[in-house]
């Protein structure tokens, strides 16, 4: 196989690859993980059903592929809003704008969760391998950190303490994701972001 047909097929894989789990992102979300088919996925890609065994050896190999994006993305927002130059102020607006464009293009993530928690008492994370205290963790670092700027900034009272400001605000946004899914995306943006400082004791 020359260099420019074995470079070309990589791509044809990564590009397969990646519409796979677009798929199966989709699918999982409208009929539920445990719902879905491989047969579903397949067909919604494009693809014969045997194919996807060329790149996934299981449906929750699929899903554990489609979750680790989706937290993976999550803390990328956390953790570029907490190195974000500038003052705390600046991070916050940062970290909520991206909360909200997360929020939007998570929707299918919070339908896969649900959908994760309706049907099973098992710990369908820690047997995909993810650590969520760990995860968990990582956020509440990310956000911590900006909070004690903040607070040294005066853009939050120090009378706050940063880790139940922290615990409240995560609540607050998987709430809303998990009891409105999109609807409460509906409401303005500036009015969502003014909401989420407000919980934080931003200062005005």
């Amino acid at each position: 196989m020359s260099p420019r047909s074995k470079e070309l097929s990589e791509e044809m894989r990564t590009h397969s690859r990646a519409a796979l789990v677009a798929a199966a992102r989709q699918c999982f979300a409208a009929r539920g993980y445990f719902n879905a088919r491989i047969a579903d996925v397949a067909q919604k890609a494009g693809m014969s059903q045997g194919s996807i065994y060329w790149y996934f050896a299981s449906k929750e190999e699929l899903l554990k592929t489609v979750l680790t994006e989706a937290l993976e993305s999550l803390g990328a927002v956390m953790s570029e809003a907490a190195a974000a130059p500038g003052n705390a102020r600046h991070k916050l607006e940062h970290l909520s704008s991206g909360l909200l464009q997360y929020a939007q293009e998570g929707s299918q993530f919070t339908a896969i969760m649900i959908s994760l928690m309706g049907h099973t008492n098992e710990d369908m994370f820690a047997r995909l391998g993810f650590n969520m205290d760990v995860i968990g963790q990582g956020y509440t670092e990310s956000l911590l950190s900006i909070l004690t700027q903040a607070q040294a900034e005066g853009v939050i009272s120090v009378e706050h303490d940063p880790l139940a400001l922290t615990m409240m605000f995560f609540g607050l946004f998987n709430g809303l994701n998990l009891v409105y899914g999109q609807e409460w995306l509906s409401l303005p943006p500036e009015t969502l972001k003014a909401g989420m400082l407000r919980l934080l004791g931003v200062q005005s």
